[in-house]
């Protein structure tokens, strides 16, 4: 204990320096929304005016809180309680990792659609992620992966008549049920 301050590392200071909240790596999710939401709107022309009024409805509402996350950042970036770094992003390697495949794996997902049905995506979807990313035992990735994927397709297809592209599972469905 001789009484001399121990030795601060130069990152130390900058960071106490800055205590402003950073922000931009939590520009993601509202990013991807107001990509949602435009894709959904320019994707119901061809709907029924029912549809087009709910997608309308949600649209506006993502619309509008996008906004208000657009205000109140404009707001703390003025007032100087909030800096710009995206750097959250990816100062965790590890978990960088893991959001980078899992999105990947959901851009995938979406391009199969088409060709593997609601439910079949679903449920690959699901089962190449608790697999892959979350290192479970597989019979309990393939039950819970099933039970999924069921629940959607008698949730979505069979009680909301949601119209997901269909696949081999719902057009065997269909052919076996009339559903």
């Amino acid at each position: 204990m001789s009484g001399a301050p121990e030795p601060v590392p130069p990152h130390a200071t900058e960071r106490e320096a800055d205590k402003r909240q950073p922000t931009g790596a939590d520009w993601i999710i509202p990013a991807i929304g107001l990509a949602f939401a435009t894709y959904y709107l320019l994707s119901i022309r061809n709907l029924v005016w029912e549809a087009k009024i709910a997608a309308v409805f949600v649209a506006v509402v993502l619309y509008a809180l996008i906004g208000v996350y657009v205000l109140v950042t404009v707001v703390g970036l003025k007032r100087g309680s909030l800096r710009i770094d995206f750097s959250p992003l990816w100062g965790n390697l590890a978990l960088f990792r893991i959001r980078a495949l899992l999105f990947g794996l959901a851009a995938l997902s979406v391009l199969a659609l088409p060709w593997a049905g609601f439910t079949l995506g679903t449920f690959g979807f699901l089962l190449v992620s608790f697999l892959w990313l979350e290192k479970m035992p597989w019979k309990l990735a393939v039950i819970t992966s099933g039970a999924l994927a069921i629940a959607g397709y008698v949730l979505f297809i069979v009680a909301l008549r949601t119209a997901f592209p269909p696949g081999p599972f719902e057009l065997a469905m269909r052919a076996l049920t009339g559903i």
